[in-house]
């Protein structure tokens, strides 16, 4: 009787250790969802409406942008970043302007009136950044050639000649060949006239910029 009760009590053990690494998910729910709540899967073709791509945003990691015309949202999903656009039609953008700056729900009733409008433009910025290779052929170009090309600074750091430039959807680091008295940071100083003539000697890509501004 104690032999067949060890016994029963080994089977039950074995079972109870058999069902426990059955329901390990790795964070990844059972109804397709993260840890977070955030969508594992995404598939552009699918999205319709600004309310699905809130619902599969990681709304941690995002920007949004409206005009009196227009709403754009970049976000990420997983490590690819997108960016939605919407035409904002005129009773949703007076509904938009009218929410007061500093409402502390301004945010959310943005996102409620505009969330079901469709889906104009969906791009996957991701798959736009481009290679090393081709930032290597803007090395020797002046900074007045990135300038005219709609190249802007969003820092520079003197002691290094370097400068984080966005262009486009994207930043970059860019330093610049520079010989000559060191150059002073006063309250007069100007990049873009001080940067001008100074040829480049590498351009790097650093990450996602101002993506959310397409002027």
């Amino acid at each position: 009787m104690r032999k067949k009760l060890s016994l029963i009590l080994v089977i039950a053990m074995v079972l109870v250790m058999l069902a426990g690494c059955g329901n390990s998910s790795n964070g990844n729910g059972s109804d397709g969802s993260n840890a977070s709540g955030g969508a594992v899967s995404f598939d552009p073709a699918q999205v319709k409406t600004m309310g699905d791509v809130f619902a599969a945003a990681d709304e941690d990691n995002d920007q949004d942008l409206y005009t009196d015309t227009t709403y754009i949202y970049v976000f990420y999903v997983g490590d690819v970043c997108y960016r939605a656009v919407a035409d904002m039609p005129a009773d949703v953008s007076e509904a938009v302007w009218a929410i007061e700056f500093d409402d502390e729900d301004k945010d959310q009733k943005v996102r409620d009136l505009v969330s079901p409008l469709e889906v104009a433009r969906l791009e996957n910025l991701t798959e736009q950044i481009p290679s090393q290779e081709e930032l290597d052929k803007l090395v020797g170009k002046t900074g007045q050639d990135l300038f005219d090309d709609g190249w802007d600074y969003y820092y520079y750091n003197l002691d290094e000649m370097e400068a984080g430039l966005n262009h486009g959807p994207f930043a970059y680091i860019v330093k610049f060949a520079y010989e000559g008295e060191p150059m002073v940071n006063s309250d007069d100083f100007d990049f873009y006239e001080a940067f001008k003539d100074l040829p480049v000697t590498s351009v790097t890509y650093d990450g996602i910029g101002d993506a959310a501004n397409m002027d």
